[in-house]
């Protein structure tokens, strides 16, 4: 019996939800013929990746291509490929990392296609390559044969060197939408006959957190028998909104045995205590949204520290010796460090915040720190990938006053990121996640002169030039 995500792989680009721009962007270059020879998928998993490299492969490769720049599906190339397809070849990089694989391809990809016009090489999870083997990639991408196309596929772009990106025509895909996950997760219960609320359908495609293919898989899961809502969060252990709101109502009036009890219960209840506080880190993050937008600058402060406290809970744990003790330390700092009791009410208004006041040197460390920690979804917002590259390529060095100061190693990348409209996007992105202005400076890293290394005492393999 194929699984259900395999049975629903998108067969033609209107059946790609949630890429609307990738799949317009790809289908113009198709109808136009206008192909580079290597193309660069990056994006979380499950978000249309792989699915995507085979409708273009199959463009590429189709003798009739129709008017919207997809395969026809009829000519003798693509009733071939709807199998294996001797001259479409996948490689997963996670099985096929070294050096003598790529030669391989390489000697291989030298012979003419055996039926197509053309051969397309989709190399996925490219990232796992070894530093030799990207080398060896290169000198392909560098020159590649006239009827050779290549389609990289990567959920981890930070770890593709730069060589490789700017040989590429790169492809951000991004989390599909809850509302595109339910719909499509409706139209296959029509079609496989399976009765399923809609609230446990918006419930599984929020759990699915972008992927179609894990909403997919979840969905044949629990599909046995008619999807409720209440069947979905037994089954998934999901914690229902009245703990939730139970405990944010407690950190409101800085009541920690009440916060300490919730945890208690949930606990006892045997509940799943990181998918409780992604449920409340939901919950806290819904709260701040609304504060930003109505403006209530004295709720923020105290949200912000709330959400980081239960971040920090989070990664703690899955690892944790105790399993409630992360929960039960965020509960506390949450209450404690509080002079007066602040109402639940008060939030929704303006409560008053009493903190102890940092010196200068933990101020700045804090303040380091949790720049940092929030790296990653300063990199999300920044739009355009080239100024994104170089920005990755920063460190926060140290925050005076107002002044953000940031610094890199290369003097290539600090000009891309000084350049007037590369500056004014990272500074909005920074602002848009942080929630403040900043003067951001950038500089150039003091170089340091490194102390003579015995290469063999670090155990480092002799690498080959690229070939």
């Amino acid at each position: 019996m194929t699984a259900l995500y395999r049975k629903y792989r998108p067969q033609s680009f209107e059946d790609l939800h949630g890429q609307s721009v990738i799949r317009s962007t790809l289908t113009q270059a198709l109808k136009q013929n206008k192909l580079v020879h290597a193309y660069l998928f990056s994006g979380p998993r499950g978000t249309g990746k792989t699915s995507t490299a085979r409708l273009v492969a199959k463009a590429i490769q189709c003798e009739k291509r129709q008017e919207n720049g997809g395969a026809c599906g009829e000519c003798e190339i693509c009733l071939q490929n709807k199998g294996e397809f001797i001259d479409l070849i996948e490689i997963d990089a996670a099985s096929n990392r070294g050096i003598d694989d790529i030669r391989d391809l390489r000697e291989k990809m030298r012979f003419a296609p055996t039926i197509a016009k053309s051969k397309v090489y989709i190399i996925d999870e490219v990232h796992m390559l070894s530093k030799e083997a990207f080398n060896a990639l290169l000198k392909s991408l560098e020159e590649p044969p006239s009827q050779v196309y290549f389609i990289l596929a990567t959920t981890e772009i930070h770890k593709i060197p730069e060589t490789i990106i700017s040989r590429c025509q790169r492809y951000d895909f991004k989390r599909i939408s809850e509302r595109d996950l339910a719909a499509q997760l409706a139209w296959i219960a029509k079609k496989e006959g399976i009765e399923a609320e809609p609230a446990a359908l918006e419930l599984l495609a929020k759990y699915a957190e972008g992927g179609m293919r894990d909403a997919i898989s979840i969905f044949e899961q629990l599909s046995s028998q008619p999807l409720t809502e209440e069947l979905v969060r037994e089954r998934l252990g999901l914690t229902n909104q009245q703990s939730c709101e139970e405990l944010y109502g407690a950190l409101g009036s800085a009541d920690t045995e009440k916060g300490l009890a919730v945890v208690e219960d949930l606990y006892k209840d045997g509940q799943d205590l990181q998918q409780f506080t992604t449920a409340f880190l939901g919950l806290l993050r819904g709260k701040l949204h609304a504060a930003v937008a109505e403006r209530k600058q004295n709720v923020i402060p105290k949200l912000l520290e709330w959400a980081g406290l239960f971040d920090d809970a989070w990664m703690k744990l899955k690892k944790a010796s105790i399993a409630t003790l992360p929960l039960e330390i965020a509960v506390i700092k949450a209450t404690h460090h509080e002079d007066k009791k602040t109402e639940v009410a008060e939030m929704v208004a303006a409560p008053v915040v009493v903190a102890t006041e940092p010196t200068k040197r933990e101020e700045t460390l804090l303040h380091l720190d949790a720049i940092k920690k929030k790296l990653p979804q300063i990199y999300e917002a920044i739009v355009t990938p080239a100024v994104r590259s170089s920005f990755k390529t920063m460190q926060p060095a140290d925050f005076k006053g107002k002044q953000l100061r940031f610094v890199t190693s290369t003097q290539f990348h600090l000009q891309k990121v000084r350049a007037p409209a590369a500056f004014v996007e990272v500074e909005e992105a920074i602002k848009k996640v942080l929630g403040q202005d900043f003067k951001v400076v950038f500089d150039l890293e003091e170089a340091k002169t490194p102390a003579p290394l015995d290469v063999n005492a670090l155990g480092w393999d002799t690498v080959e030039e690229p070939l």
